[in-house]
């Protein structure tokens, strides 16, 4: 599900920017400020490729070392990118934008982590599977029994899932809202909290123009049908977990939905791959609401492939190939903190991610032995 974009087409009151520039408000409605780069009281400063004016001596023995000169930056991410007219009639490219198919500028630095060439999350997701490929990625329990993927089962299933999704959706700009406990089935796209009511749901789900909605099982699915009515790009309904308890029109088991893009044919999928760019739109963060109704933030490719390098680096975390780091998976994933370092900073690594059960903070200290 990495393989597809979570954005509509225009989003009013959505930003997704460049949080290196402007007003601290806005890297803080980005959600990848200092809460999404923290981890065990390290903290990475900012979310976009720019780095601090004093550099540390660890990032100063970096560039003794082979590095990426500001002109190979430049080569794969230049300082200004062009516009869609979709996004804007503007002739040059802004440091924010509040259409989902819209471009931002990315500030590149002659050195240090601000020199780091953009990327897009199937090409980081691309380059880990090629180096780390046969070390456990994901790992869950069915049935009381540990299951475990590896980063090459992991992405063929991923590019199976978007041919699913493309199949059921028709096109591929529109959010896929998923209301459910972290699973490895699932991934993220636009993240619904579990406690939502129906009606926030419904606010969520039409706001971002979902079109396919993956619920976890039939208590959240329950939610789902008291106002589908109400959901006008409403195509498919998929629920991962557990047997469907009726038979509806466009309601889908996970086996279901994804034997739907096992003989699909791959160009589709991958020319919309090859046509995303770093400072566009990934994936959709809705605000909790506290203050009136959830916002969506637009964070880019950018925004979550430069937070995990830069993350990885100032912890110091290790590649798979060294010594795999593993994470446990249980604040949800609609939240950008669990986000970053469950599926992202994870994948950048070599990370294995094992998905906690949803009572795991509820049981003995033998079951969370076993659990972590």
């Amino acid at each position: 599900m990495h393989l597809t974009a979570c954005e509509p087409a225009s989003m009013s009151g959505a930003v997704v920017m460049d949080p290196s520039a402007g007003d601290a408000s806005y890297l803080q409605s980005c959600g990848t400020g200092n809460s999404a780069a923290s981890l065990e009281d390290v903290t990475v400063e900012s979310a976009a490729n720019e780095s601090s004016e004093e550099e540390s001596a660890y990032e100063r023995e970096e560039e003794t070392s082979t590095h990426t000169t500001h002109t190979q930056a430049n080569a794969v991410r230049p300082n200004s990118l062009a516009v869609t007219a979709a996004a804007t009639a503007s002739a040059s490219t802004g440091l924010w934008t509040t259409h989902g198919d819209g471009e931002v500028k990315l500030r590149m630095s002659e050195s240090g982590p601000g020199a780091e060439p953009a990327l897009t999350v199937h090409q980081m997701f691309h380059a880990s599977v090629e180096r780390f490929g046969s070390y456990t990625a994901l790992g869950w329990k069915e049935a009381d029994q540990w299951k475990t993927m590896n980063y090459r089962e992991y992405y063929h299933s991923c590019r199976n899932a978007a041919k699913s999704f493309l199949k059921l959706s028709g096109s591929w700009r529109h959010g896929v809202a998923i209301p459910g406990f972290n699973s490895a089935v699932c991934g993220f796209a636009v993240g619904i909290y579990t406690t939502n009511s129906a009606e926030a749901c419904q606010y969520v789900a039409e706001n971002c123009q979902a079109n396919i909605l993956v619920v976890e099982n039939h208590k959240q699915l329950q939610k789902i049908l008291q106002i589908q009515d109400q959901l006008p790009h409403l195509k498919a309904i998929i629920q991962y977990k557990d047997e469907l308890k009726e038979k509806r029109p466009n309601l889908y088991t996970w086996a279901e939905f994804m034997a739907l893009g096992k003989d699909e044919a791959d160009e589709e999928l991958d020319a919309i791959v090859s046509s995303q760019k770093p400072n566009q739109c990934c994936t959709l963060i809705y605000t909790s609401g506290t203050t009136g109704q959830p916002k969506g933030v637009m964070l880019s490719h950018d925004n979550l492939t430069w937070t995990a390098f830069a993350t990885g680096r100032n912890v110091r975390l290790a590649d798979a190939d060294k010594s795999q780091e593993v994470v446990v998976s249980y604040l949800p994933l609609s939240h950008i903190a669990a986000q970053m370092i469950d599926i992202w900073l994870t994948i950048k690594i070599g990370g294995a991610t094992y998905f906690a059960q949803p009572d795991a903070l509820k049981v003995s200290c033998e079951r969370e032995r076993e659990i972590l």
